[in-house]
């Protein structure tokens, strides 16, 4: 049994300097549903039993119905970034923005997300659901219409 890299993990530490909390929390919960798949578990268990006290049920649904459609169209394995990384990669900077755009320009978010899907429009839709669960909640993820800087090297595949 491997060892669990993200167990320990928390929020307020998740990601570089200078993320919004909206922001900071899918980057958790992505972490979290990319360790479960590593680590041989069932993502959904894992979300339900660790992010039940930090999300509403509405961030939480919507969450897993982007993963779930993202997982059905994904080109290859995810890259994220390990969890004592200040970085974030490629990947992760992708979906976070894409899920902030996406209100704004959902020909945007889509073409962020054509290098890690095949067909980004569900995902789409459903990173615009899961923005909107975040405002409902006070965490509405900001819209960086910005070019992300090349991140470092990510350390778990």
């Amino acid at each position: 049994m491997r060892p669990d890299p993200f167990l320990h993990q928390s929020i307020p530490h998740c990601g570089p300097a200078g993320l919004a909390e909206g922001e900071r929390i899918l980057l958790w919960m992505l972490r979290q549903w990319v360790a479960a798949r590593v680590l041989g578990e069932e993502p959904k268990a894992r979300l339900s039993k660790t992010a039940g006290s930090l999300v509403s049920p509405g961030v939480a649904t919507a969450f897993l119905l982007m993963m779930t459609a993202l997982e059905g169209q994904i080109r290859r394995p995810l890259c994220v970034s390990s969890p004592g990384c200040g970085d974030y990669a490629e990947d992760e900077q992708r979906l976070i923005t894409a899920c902030g755009v996406c209100p704004a320009s959902p020909e945007i978010a889509q073409r962020l997300l054509e290098a890690m899907l095949i067909q980004p429009e569900a995902v789409t839709v459903m990173a615009r659901f899961l923005n909107t669960a975040l405002a409902r909640d006070g965490m509405a993820l900001p819209m960086r219409f910005d070019e992300p800087e090349t991140p470092a090297r990510p350390t778990l595949h």
